[in-house]
């Protein structure tokens, strides 16, 4: 079975008692002909990518704003408010670079990180970023279940990247710390995943 990355994301910050509820949800729009959880932010996402490489990134944004305004769905206004934010953490003189979509594997899981932006600093530094764009504020602590996958496969992202999470509804930027416990982290989250596919089998 294969989840994106921000759906990843949001089965770790759901807790205990919520992630039964979420991995059924998940499980329902997965296996539905309307596609995966994360089509109804595809636009923004994109959008995105576009933006870092365009000479006017708030224009090719705000044309993304008018793909879904007067729809009469929550999109418009969830847009504007991520587009804001994104624009405040995007590094200024920052420029778009390719970024390959990678899969990280677990078990019979597959967690597959796509929508990531590359971006090269003025500093010659390298960075990718992963867009997060739910309602729920991102703590480090869930920030970095995504951000130790990035780090494990960045020489098939962008070798020599530095990985970053925005949260862009909230307007923050997460790193992994040079003091993260490494092995202590990738324990946890390959618990996760054992977690998760349990509630998965068990999902109606």
């Amino acid at each position: 079975m294969n989840i994106g990355g921000l759906q990843w994301l949001d089965y770790a910050q759901a807790g205990p008692r919520k992630a039964m509820s979420l991995v059924r949800e998940q499980k329902r729009q997965y296996l539905t002909p309307q596609g995966p959880a994360w089509v109804s932010y595809w636009p923004l996402l994109s959008g995105f990518r576009r933006a870092v490489s365009s000479p006017e990134p708030a224009a090719e944004l705000e044309r993304v704003i008018a793909g879904v305004a007067g729809k009469d769905d929550w999109r418009e206004a969830v847009y504007r408010q991520c587009v804001q934010g994104f624009l405040q953490l995007l590094p200024r003189g920052a420029t778009g670079v390719p970024a390959a979509r990678v899969t990280w594997a677990e078990s019979d899981l597959r967690v597959t990180l796509r929508h990531l932006i590359g971006l090269r600093l003025r500093n010659d530094e390298y960075v990718v970023v992963a867009p997060y764009c739910k309602e729920p504020p991102l703590t480090q602590e869930t920030a970095e279940v995504l951000l130790h996958l990035m780090e494990g496969l960045i020489d098939s992202i962008l070798p020599g990247a530095t990985p970053v999470v925005f949260d862009t509804r909230h307007g923050r930027r997460f790193r992994l710390h040079r003091r993260t416990n490494r092995n202590q982290l990738d324990a946890y989250i390959r618990g996760l995943a054992a977690g998760y596919l349990r509630q998965w089998s068990l999902a109606a």
